[in-house]
This record gives structure tokens, sequence and C-alpha cells, in this order.
């Protein structure tokens, strides 16, 4: 099992957060995204995500930002929140290894 987080929303919301859950694969993954009802913007994978912390200004992870979607309208904001939440990202990716649940206001 790979662990995976996804930064987006929830359908009733526009508010950006991110999710990590286990599963076996990308595909499987996404379709439980999408079965929660979340949309999620970009999906980030354990080793994707210690490249976007390697990187050493917003500009360097912008640029990653930009191989993970296409969707040019959310670039800007995935990066901020990659930059500024980074330490929340890792505490969920955490918890999915370990099988715990954090709670989404954190």
């Amino acid at each position: 099992m790979k662990v995976y987080a996804a930064i987006g929303h929830f359908k009733d919301s526009k508010n950006m957060v991110c999710v990590a859950m286990t599963q076996r694969t990308k595909k499987d993954f996404m379709t439980d995204c999408y079965g929660n009802e979340f949309v999620p913007y970009v999906v980030i994978t354990e080793s994707m995500f210690k490249k976007l912390l390697a990187c050493s200004d917003c500009m360097e992870i912008f640029e990653q930002v930009k191989k993970l979607t296409s969707n040019y309208r959310i670039w800007n904001g995935v990066a901020d929140y990659i930059e500024q939440c980074s330490d929340i990202i890792s505490d969920r990716m955490e918890a999915a290894k370990k099988g715990r649940i954090l709670s989404l206001m954190m």
C-alpha cells in the first residue's frame, strides 16, 4: 500500500484542504476521493512530497505544481498551500501510514 495526499476541496466548499490515505494505486485513491465528494486538484505521492520539500523557494514549488496538473487556474493556490501547509500535509501522510485519521480542521 502506498500513501497518497490530495490537495483540493470538498464539493460544497471552495476551501482548499489536504486529505491523505493509503491505497494500492493512484486510480483507486482518486476513486475514493470522488466517492467522498472530494475534488482533488493534485495528487502527491511520498516521493513527490519529498521533492517538493527539497525546493528552496516558492518558484521551484510552482514549477513542480505546473508538472502535476494542467489546470493553470489553480497553480498559484496549490503552490502557496504546499509552501504554507507542508507540515499539515506531512502530518496527514504520516497518520495515513499508521492507519489513523486526522481531523480536516487542523
